[in-house]
């Protein structure tokens, strides 16, 4: 009778293990139902289709007064442009970080002014906090980001009505290239190889600058550029790396 226990419970602790992680996989292929359909229709993007061996550089959350000038000044080493999707908050709080990306050529992006949680919240919400940070960029650099990256992922069929109407474009990312280089404990050579080993054309590698994690997501540039362009990778904005999708 115990033996027989035990093998039940043993088969329901495992068919629970299995089923969370179909769960969390399913969550992070599909953050919502009419993902795919989105994606087809190119109002999210996560990647490009391109035989071309390029690739994007993105970067969430700064700037950071501690971790962007680091992750700029490996950019530069490595004659490497990327695209920075800011919060408009830090970036009102750093404002000569924000002249710096630009001038320096790389691509701004809208990642909201605070950072919210969107669960909950309501469309006006929503579109003020999208404004609200586009307004704190232009008031800087006289740019108004084109690319949108809703803070954790957000997604709903509201907020892509939204950027449809303002004809703004929801720049998500390449599941593959999220090594999770925010959490705390990942080194540069965990981040870097993640990258490297998961690497296909038109993808768009996430990375996080204002991180409390973010000097590690720096150091990791200097290993991934260099065996990214051995491996004949070339670097791209978003913007332009969709520009090229909508090319071939």
């Amino acid at each position: 009778m115990f033996i027989i226990l035990r093998k039940k419970t043993i088969g329901l602790f495992l068919s629970s293990i299995l089923f969370l992680g179909f769960s969390w996989g399913a969550y992070n292929y599909a953050a919502h139902p009419n993902m795919q359909n989105w994606k087809e229709q190119k109002i999210v993007i996560t990647d490009v289709k391109t035989k071309q061996k390029v690739v994007s550089l993105t970067f969430d959350d700064g700037p950071d007064p501690k971790n962007t000038p680091v992750v700029l000044d490996v950019l530069k080493k490595h004659h490497t442009s990327a695209t920075f999707f800011l919060v408009g908050s830090r970036a009102e709080d750093n404002p000569a970080l924000v002249k710096r990306i630009v001038d320096e050529g790389h691509e701004i992006g809208n990642h909201s002014m605070s950072h919210t949680d969107y669960n909950g919240k309501n469309i006006e919400f929503i579109r003020n906090d999208i404004k609200q940070c586009n307004d704190v960029i232009y008031k800087i650099c006289k740019q108004r980001p084109e690319l949108y990256r809703p803070p954790g992922g957000y997604l709903s069929y509201d907020l892509v009505a939204l950027t449809q109407k303002e004809k703004i474009k929801i720049a998500y990312w390449t599941y593959q290239q999220d090594s999770k280089d925010w959490k705390s404990g990942m080194k540069s050579a965990q981040i870097a190889s993640h990258i490297i080993k998961n690497i296909k054309p038109g993808q768009i590698i996430i990375l996080h600058d204002g991180s409390s994690n973010g000097l590690e997501s720096a150091k990791a540039l200097d290993i991934l550029i260099p065996e990214l362009n051995r491996l004949g990778y070339k670097f791209m904005s978003m913007g332009e790396l969709i520009k090229l999708g909508n090319k071939e």
